[in-house]
Parts: structure tokens; sequence; C-alpha cells
């Protein structure tokens, strides 16, 4: 009797010890999702965060979902982790849905700038989704040409023609972007709608979009009124364009094309992300300085168009809030905008260069980045290409 009580007790303390030790492998292990996140971006966080988490005896497994599939039909209780990476707009939203909520704590959003903490999704009332980088969207001027021209200044549209028309007598196509990549063509009517007429206008775009299914009739309600929210931007576009600023086959271009001009001196203006900042040959790029896009409005009114990054916790737990509370840590932070190149959402804390630093600023003196029109509203690359196609016909008429 005595050794059948000793098996069972020996039997007991194995299990006992063994699931001990799952228990604490598995609390020593984070996993981490991507949604939505360019394949350069989720390299660099990665690669930040596992050299945090190993200082802190933590290893981590990655998981990424496809961008194409709505977010809902891809994770389950089996894959889901324990936080999720996305951007702003529609993958976000989707995003909160399965937030845990309760994790991200006031105190660890005290040192971020006012506009950050505006960024700060809100589900029933409490924090969902933690904004960790920024980007926006920028003009880049050539340095030397600006400094050689008479134009003094870039604080308004006119400023920025009236320097394109002394470079037309240099430069057969002065400006030059990647009209040919829908999502861009999208988020540049969008930042510059924002721009010209306001939030407003930008808002009315993104109704539309959520409303009309058909990219043509999308395409007219956007463009064909006097007081459609995208009207303004098509009108200044095709005047640059006539005006034959614009080289005539930018509908196609793609950014390689954007950097093949810039390389070859062919453009005095890009307009870039900051993403696409950070991609282009610091040879090509080092010559130019950038600038917010300009505009009449005060910039207490405005919101500057950029990608915002979220960490969305999906698992409550110690090492959940833990991790949030380290993803906003000065040191994280700093590591994170050094391998991103992107802005931190903190106020005081060191970025890599000015780049990164004027991309805080420039935020920090507005409001919550608007997402980009390619983002707000999850739609097919066969509808955008669609709608992208709508639209350029209209600047080219």
């Amino acid at each position: 009797m005595s050794k059948k009580i000793t098996v069972a007790v020996s039997v007991a303390l194995v299990l006992i010890v063994a699931a001990i030790g799952i228990f604490f492998y598995s609390s020593k292990k984070i996993t981490v999702a991507f949604y939505n996140i360019g394949e350069k971006q989720k390299r660099e966080i990665t690669a930040t965060i596992e050299k945090t988490l190993q200082k802190k005896n933590f290893t981590i497994n990655t998981i990424e979902f496809k961008p194409s599939v709505p977010l809902s039909e891809q994770i389950t209780r089996k894959n889901m982790p324990d936080i999720l990476f996305t951007l702003s707009g529609y993958s976000v939203q989707e995003s909160v849905e399965i937030a845990k909520l309760n994790l991200i704590s006031p105190k660890i959003t005290s040192g971020m700038t006012s506009s950050m903490r505006t960024a700060i999704i809100q589900k029933n009332g409490k924090s969902a989704a933690l904004p960790i980088l920024s980007s926006h969207f920028e003009l880049d001027i050539d340095l030397q040409e600006f400094q050689n021209s008479e134009t003094k200044q870039v604080n308004t549209w006119s400023d920025v023609e009236k320097f394109m028309r002394e470079q037309k007598r240099r430069k057969e196509f002065p400006l030059v972007f990647a009209g040919g990549n829908p999502d861009f063509l999208l988020t540049l009517l969008g930042a510059l709608a924002e721009s010209i007429d306001g939030i407003d206008s930008y808002t009315a775009a993104v109704k539309i979009l959520k409303e009309e299914e058909s990219p043509a009739k999308a395409a007219e309600k956007l463009c064909d009124e006097p007081d459609s929210p995208l009207a303004t931007s098509i009108r200044q576009l095709k005047s640059w364009y006539k005006q034959g600023f614009i080289h005539p086959g930018v509908f196609s271009f793609q950014q390689n094309d954007t950097e093949a001009f810039a390389s070859n001196k062919l453009s005095s203006v890009m307009i870039l992300s900051l993403e696409d900042h950070r991609n282009t040959p610091q040879e090509t790029i080092s010559r130019y300085t950038s600038v917010f896009f300009p505009s009449t409005i005060v910039s207490s009114l405005r919101a500057f168009t950029g990608n915002t990054y979220y960490a969305v916790p999906t698992k409550n737990s110690y090492k959940t809030k833990n991790f949030l509370k380290e993803l906003v840590s000065t040191e994280t932070q700093e590591s994170l905008s050094r391998a991103t190149g992107l802005a931190p959402v903190l106020n005081q804390c060191r970025t890599p260069d000015k780049q990164a630093d004027d991309a805080r600023y420039w935020i920090t003196a507005t409001t919550a980045p608007l997402a980009g029109l390619s983002q707000e509203v999850s739609l097919s690359k066969e509808t955008k290409k669609l709608l992208a196609a709508e639209i350029a016909a209209r600047i080219k008429q």
C-alpha cells in the first residue's frame, strides 16, 4: 500500500514540476503579430524588441496576418498573440475589436506628445491601442536649387508653385512622385485636401469611400462637384500637370522612378512618405530638405497625414502590461526610432537625426495624424487601382 502511495506521490510531483516548467517557459515567452505593416518596418521593429526582451530573459515568437484578409477571419484563440502591431486607419480599428482593455495605464503615456496621446485609440471609453511610432507625408526640395532660387520660403502652395516655375526653366519636369501607386495617389489627394481645405474635406472623402462601393461612382462623388471633398486637390494637380511641372507619365511612376529622377537631378521637388524617404539612397536624399505640406490654416487646426504605428494588447496578462510599458520607455523609443528612422512618440528622447526630430515636432504642433485615404478604408487592390485610374484620368483631362 505504501509503495502505491509513494508511486502516486512521485507521479504527482513529476506532473507538478512539468506544469511549473511549462508555465514558466510560457510566461517568459511573448508572441507578437503584425497586421498590415511593411516588410522593412516589421523587420526593424522585430529586431529592436528582440534585443529589448533578451535583456529581460524573454524569448519572442512572431506571427504575420495577411493585410488582404480581414483580421477577424484570421485570428483565433490558438494563434492569439500577446501584442498585435498594426497601422492607423482600418487596420487598427479592426484590431481594437479584439483588444484587452485596462492594460494601457495613463502612467505610461504621460511622457508622450499631446498629439500622440490624442492618437490613443479608445474602446468603450478605455484605451485599446497604444501609438509607438509615427510617420508623415512630406515635400522634399533640392536644397541647393532652393538656395539659388528667388523663392525664400515655403509657407504656402503658392510658394511651392513659384519655386517650380523657376525650376521649369532649368528642368523639364521639376515635380515628381509615385503617381502609379494607387495607395500613394489616394494618400496624396487626401493630404492635399487637408492642407488646402481642412480636415472636414478629408473626413468627407473618407465617408464617401466607406459608403460607395463602385470606383467610378466614388470618383464622381469625390471629384466632380465644386464642393466635392477632393475637387480642390484635383484642380491643383491638374494645374501643375497643364503647366508642365509634372511629367506626363507620372501616373505610371513607382517609387523607383521617383528616386531615378532625383538621383539624375531631373527634378527639384519630390513628394514622399517618411518611409520612402528612408528607403531613398543617402547619396540622393542628402541633397534634399524636407518640409511639411504647407497651408494657410493655423497649425492647431491641422492634422498631417502619415502612418501611426500601434501596439494593441490582445491578451490580458502581467507580461503584456509590462511589455506595453517597455515599448514607450525612453530606451526602447530611442531604439525603435533609430532602427526605423520614424518619429518617436515621446516628448523627451533622442532621435537618430533631424529628419525624425522634425517629424515629431511637426506632429506635436498639430494633432493626431491622419492615416491617409488609402488606409482609412479596407479596399481591395483592384478597387484602389480602378479608383486611382478614374482620378488620374480627371487630372490629365
